[in-house]
């Protein structure tokens, strides 16, 4: 009868032990799928994305400021093409203007984090790849490249809101024409640590840019916002010389 209980004793021993080694080797195969790095892959968000802010709850519906949601092409050093999507926010200025190179990190899953960098820092096989999909403008001017600018800006028109861009000699001034007051000083909030990267990405773009304007207005004329830029920022805080 011992003996039978000693049997006994070690099959429940071993049992546990395999389940336990079963539980680790699923909690590790969940958590690298997750969370360990699978690789470093590039991306820019592209002169057309739709910076629409959107409102960000936590998982108890309470409201958590304004985000914007990115899903784009990314590329891996060795030019590895992977879909991913990632948000940035505007409390942590890391809401990207059109033209921003962005390194993700990403694990099997999905993105795990990501930050902004110069295209010199892009390694070459990515911004080949990217450059093969994104063209920064083919405008011989600054006129030209206002234009191109309108034309893109023009398809977030809506009845309650125009977007323009015009160059005025060495400068851009980007309008939005609102419906309602509320909606501009809304905007507001959202839109001006945009374009202070905004110039930035334009800058890059058009060398002899010296600043850019913003412009919230209602559609009788009123003016809501007004600011200028002329310094170069990264999503709201001043770059080093």
């Amino acid at each position: 009868m011992k003996a039978s209980k000693r049997v006994l004793l070690g099959v429940v021993c071993v049992a546990i032990l395999s389940l336990t080694a079963v539980g680790v080797l699923w909690f590790k195969g969940y958590y690298d799928d997750r969370y360990a790095l699978e690789d470093y892959y590039y991306t820019v968000v592209p002169p057309d994305y739709d910076n629409t802010p959107v409102r960000a709850f936590d998982k108890d519906g309470n409201a958590q400021g304004l985000k914007v949601v990115y899903t784009l092409v990314c590329y891996s050093a060795d030019g590895k093409a992977r879909e991913l999507e990632f948000s940035g926010s505007l409390d942590f200025h890391d809401v990207y203007p059109p033209g921003t190179y962005i390194r993700v990190s990403a694990s099997k899953k999905w993105a795990t984090g990501k930050e902004a960098l110069d295209a010199s820092n892009v390694p070459e096989k990515a911004l080949e790849k990217l450059r093969e999909v994104f063209s920064p403008s083919k405008a011989a001017s600054l006129t030209e490249y206002a234009a191109e600018r309108a034309q893109i800006l023009s398809a977030r028109n809506t009845p309650s809101l125009t977007i323009s861009c015009k160059a005025d000699g060495t400068t851009l001034i980007y309008t939005y024409v609102y419906g309602g007051k509320m909606l501009a000083e809304e905007q507001k909030e959202f839109l001006d640590p945009v374009y202070k990267s905004q110039f930035r990405a334009d800058k890059q773009i058009r060398p002899e840019l010296t600043a850019i304007f913003l412009e919230l207005r209602t559609e009788d004329g009123q003016t809501v916002f007004s600011q200028k830029y002329d310094k170069q920022v990264l999503f709201g805080y001043e770059l080093n010389p």
